[in-house]
Formats: structure tokens, sequence, C-alpha cells
């Protein structure tokens, strides 16, 4: 057994597509860079750990970084935490739970670019967010019917 496969007590091992290892892997990632970097411009809201000059936030309702950076741990991070451990237990939520986690990403980079100013690492996270909604979308519930009990199988 190897560590791409999903187990189901009282069921054979199935292994993980592709497609699933990837959004896995993007959804952690994710997770992570929004919750340190969302930590990180809480505690210092001047944003200096993340060379962030408040200055472009004029355009905003914030003065500083310590609420949008609550909000990207919370919102960003939170988010595709639950994403990715609803996808790792192959829970029939998770194709939802993601593309709703990617299509809110794209809308957080979208704002941002509009409101803030454009930055590359936000052309990429928008990527990433649009690469979690396709990949979310080729993947759907196994029925009952079919043996499943709520895992996700690659379309």
């Amino acid at each position: 057994m190897d560590v791409g496969d999903a187990v189901t007590p009282g069921r054979l091992a199935v292994r993980r597509t592709p497609e699933e290892r990837t959004l896995v892997g993007l959804e952690f990632a994710t997770s992570a860079a929004a919750l340190g970097g969302g930590l990180l411009l809480a505690v210092r809201p001047d944003g200096a750990f993340l060379h962030a000059d408040p200055s472009v936030l004029r355009r905003t309702p914030f003065t500083d970084w310590r609420l949008p950076g609550l909000l990207l741990a919370a919102g960003c991070g939170g988010g595709y935490l639950v994403a990715g451990l609803l996808t790792l237990r192959r829970h029939r939520a998770a194709p939802l739970v993601s593309a709703a986690a990617g299509a809110a990403l794209i809308g957080l980079e979208a704002w941002e670019i509009a409101c803030i100013e454009f930055q590359p690492l936000e052309a990429v996270f928008a990527g990433v967010g649009a690469a979690v909604v396709v990949l979310a979308l080729r993947t759907r519930p196994v029925s009952e019917a079919q043996g499943g009990s709520g895992a996700v199988r690659s379309a």
C-alpha cells in the first residue's frame, strides 16, 4: 500500500489518481502559504515581515495589514485546509468545497488587482485557484450503488 492510497474500513485500498494527488498538494500548499502569510501580516500589521507597504491599502477600507492578514489566514488558509482534508478523505462534499475555495481565490486575487495593485504573485495564485476549480470539477462522488461510501472517483 502506498501513501497515495485511500483506505476505507472494510474495503480494499483505492489508488489516488494523479488529479487527486495534484489537487491535495495544491490545497495544502495554498493553505500553508495563506496561513503563514496571513499570520505574518497580522503579527506585524505594518507589513515589515513580508515587505508589504501599508500605503497600497489606500483604496481599501483597511489602514494596516492586521485584518487583511487575519482574513487571509482564516478564510483562504482555513478554507483550503478544509478542502484538502475533505479531498484527502474523499468526502462527498470535497469537489464542491474545493471548487468553492478555488473560485474564492480567483475572486480574491481579482479584488486585490482592482483595489490594491498588480503583483505577479496574484496572477500565480489566480492560476492556482483556476487549477483547483478544474481539478475539483474533474472528480465526482461515487454513489452507494457503485460500492462507495462518500468516496470520490476521478471523472
